[in-house]
């Protein structure tokens, strides 16, 4: 009986091994990877960097070059209830915010630029919510993971 247990333990963890072999390594944050907005601008986060690839444009790796000598991104975990009063000259923009961000948290890239900074915040398994921040003034935009 043992060494039919021993044998299914080894076949199970064989199973796994190969899955992961054909599924890729599974990325440390849940943001990493491919996204576009309904005019197929795309994102494309990785550990260390974003491209912005614009619809039928050339892909622009972000960087200090890009971003008048300031880039920075950072993932992780954010609260989203101090988003809800980012924008207080754009009550319209706090009414959706608070509107979408119904959790009290969720896993975030915040990507800082010259003087401005996009917050993107995975609101469910495929959607993506970027918040930019420009002298004060506020948008928002949706994107699907590819």
């Amino acid at each position: 009986m043992v060494g039919g247990r021993l044998a299914a333990v080894i076949t199970i963890a064989a199973l796994l091994d190969a899955c992961a072999f054909l599924l890729g390594p599974v990325p440390d944050n849940p943001i990493i990877g491919t996204w576009a907005n309904t005019e197929n601008d795309r994102v494309t986060f990785n550990s260390d960097s974003v491209t912005v690839t614009p619809n039928k444009g050339k892909p622009t790796a972000m960087g200090p070059g890009e971003c008048n000598g300031v880039f920075k991104i950072a993932y992780g975990r954010m609260e989203t209830a101090p988003l809800g009063k980012l924008f207080p000259a754009q009550p319209d923009l706090e009414d959706k915010l608070k509107a979408l961000l119904v959790q009290p948290e969720y896993p975030v890239a915040e990507v800082t630029c010259d003087r401005g900074g996009t917050t993107y915040l995975m609101i469910g398994e495929r959607d993506l919510l970027a918040i930019y921040r420009d002298a004060g003034l506020g948008g928002i935009e949706r994107l699907k993971r590819l």
